[in-house]
């Protein structure tokens, strides 16, 4: 007898993988607050702190894209152990880091087990669940991806006030070791029954390509778009990655078959996650600054405002899992979009006597909508058209390296063109709250491009696919 993805065993898998990419996700924005004390503690630079943060990001993202293929290559829960046991000693040792360079190693390995980790929990998810059991999977997957954000800001200000800003990385280690044991008993070691060849030369020109390109973001940021390191950094990831495309058309089993990519809704889906996590993550770091640096708002009380975006995120993805089935996902891509319009040019009138209940709560309940909704009908796009055999990390590392190198990409853009706004505005490098502000409008202006841009890909790109349809299509997948 088959048993049912309803059973215990299959929410238990969704628990185990869904509490995976929390972690994940987590662990880049708890880092945020503890930064000053972490500056403080060891005696960093004020060059050298970006990279307890950057050092994460540049694995995490420049590794996903291996990490998912991997999936389909190996059986699938070992790559998930490997990844939650590079993690967790990675946490426990950042914990007890003794100086500036040692912690920031101990984060680059820290983001290599979170990109096996991550892209493996999603194509387990995507291999475990089909039909509308899938719908709900990923719209639990995403509800908590978006809510990990801003549950981390308020774990990181009363881990690190109340304990130490150590335990914002031990707190990870009895989380792993209970998800592993759970894992090992709860999680079958199924491999894909197509296995593809390993993509050597692929894997290291796309690993090092969007690794420089992160890179390359990140310096230009601080340093200057012009500056030798972050041109030097961008002109070699331009290089690498025209590199792996040439491999990859030539190569018998590619590590990303660009055939993919003639899949709309691959493209349109992937384009759409890329935009999301562009609007989201700025969106999320100009209004921290807003509420900390304009209304004065400690990095305790700056968590528990975020508890109501955390809590539309996660009712939005609910909601948006349970109609994905019926209407397909384009409607809910399309609508999530048009309400992050909205959300970022209310964000975008904000003034310096403005107050949390009528200038934030409002929009930030109608972003979190928004983000809950795209989330969730993006992965459903991306993965709709790659849920054969030996497609499932594909998939997984897909959207998963989207929304790191949008991320990315999306906050250095918005953090340059805001800080360059506020020196204008102030004549001086901007120290004052009003001229903070003045960036802070042009940024949510552009995350509104952003938004607004990711809605026209969702209506031009995306095939509009009947819910009924949708049904049929993945219930003959299953056979």
């Amino acid at each position: 007898m088959t048993r049912s993805h309803e059973e215990p065993t299959g929410r238990t898998v969704l628990v185990l993988m869904c509490l995976a990419q929390f972690m994940c996700v987590l662990d880049d924005t708890i880092v945020n607050i503890a930064l000053p004390a972490v500056q403080k503690d060891l005696g960093f630079s004020g060059a050298g702190l970006p990279w307890v943060l950057n050092g994460y990001l540049l694995t995490f993202g420049g590794l996903l894209l291996v990490a998912g293929r991997a999936c389909d290559v190996f059986v699938r829960r070992t790559v998930f152990l490997t990844g939650l046991a590079v993690f967790g000693l990675a946490s426990l040792a950042c914990g007890l880091a003794a100086g500036p360079a040692m912690l920031v190693a101990l984060r680059i390995v820290q983001g290599v087990g979170a990109a096996l980790l991550s892209a493996s929990a999603l194509a387990i998810l995507t291999a475990t669940y089909t039909g509308p059991a899938r719908a709900r999977a990923f719209g639990v997957w995403g509800g908590l991806s978006g809510a990990a954000g801003a549950t981390g800001v308020l774990l990181g200000g009363l881990l690190t006030s109340g304990i130490s800003w150590r335990w914002v990385f031990l707190a990870n280690v009895p989380v792993v070791l209970a998800v592993a044991a759970l894992t090992l008993r709860r999680v079958g070691p199924a491999r894909s029954p197509v296995r593809p060849a390993l993509d050597p030369f692929g894997a290291l020109t796309v690993t090092a390509g969007l690794g420089l390109l992160i890179f390359g973001i990140a310096g230009g940021e601080r340093s200057g778009w012009i500056s030798p390191s972050a041109l030097t950094a961008l002109a070699a990831a331009v290089a690498l990655l025209a590199a792996f495309v040439m491999v990859e058309r030539r190569h018998s089993s590619p590590l990303v078959p660009l055939g993919v990519f003639a899949r709309r809704n691959v493209t349109g889906g992937a384009i759409c996650a890329l935009l999301l996590a562009g609007t989201m993550l700025g969106t999320f770091f100009f209004l921290t600054l807003y509420l900390q640096q304009v209304l004065g708002f400690s990095a305790v009380r700056n968590g528990i405002a975020f508890l109501p975006f955390a809590l539309a995120v996660v009712l939005s993805a609910a909601t948006s899992s349970r109609l994905v089935p019926e209407t397909g996902f384009k409607p809910l891509l399309m609508g999530g979009f048009a309400l992050l319009v909205v959300a970022l040019l209310w964000l975008a009138r904000i003034g310096l006597d403005g107050d949390y209940w009528t200038d934030v709560l409002g929009p930030a309940l109608i972003a979190g909508a928004g983000l809950g909704t795209v989330l969730v009908s993006s992965v459903t796009a991306t993965t709709q058209d790659l849920s054969g055999e030996g497609e499932q990390g594909l998939a997984s590392g897909l959207v998963t390296s989207t929304n790191q190198v949008g991320g990315a990409l999306g906050l250095a853009i918005l953090s340059t063109v805001a800080f360059a706004r506020a020196d204008t505005a102030s004549g001086a490098p901007a120290a004052k709250p009003g001229s903070l502000l003045a960036g802070f409008h042009l940024a949510f202006y552009v995350a509104a491009g952003f938004a607004l841009l990711g809605f026209l890909v969702a209506a031009l790109v995306t095939v509009r696919t009947p819910g009924r349809a949708l049904n049929e299509v993945q219930r003959m997948a299953r056979h």
